[in-house]
């Protein structure tokens, strides 16, 4: 099974927590091409959609809420 990468996992908690690919490279001192290869890799390895994309910025997903409840409580401990 494969897992992803530290770096996939801090782009998609950054831009779960923040709502935006932007303001998540901002934040991330990262490009935002950056940030959406990184999300784009995580989904298309897991063949999922974390992320629904909008005018306003992104929206988690079901899945994309499950997995940040559970890398955001990793990253608490």
């Amino acid at each position: 099974m494969k897992r992803p990468t530290a770096a996939q996992l801090r782009a998609f908690n950054e831009v779960a927590a923040t709502g935006s690919f932007s303001r998540a490279a901002r934040s991330l001192g990262l490009s935002q091409p950056a940030i959406t290869a990184q999300i784009k890799a995580l989904e298309e390895g897991f063949a999922v959609r974390l992320f629904d994309r909008t005018a306003s910025g992104s929206e988690l997903t079901a899945l994309g809420h499950r997995l940040f409840q559970r890398t955001a409580e990793q990253r608490d401990v």
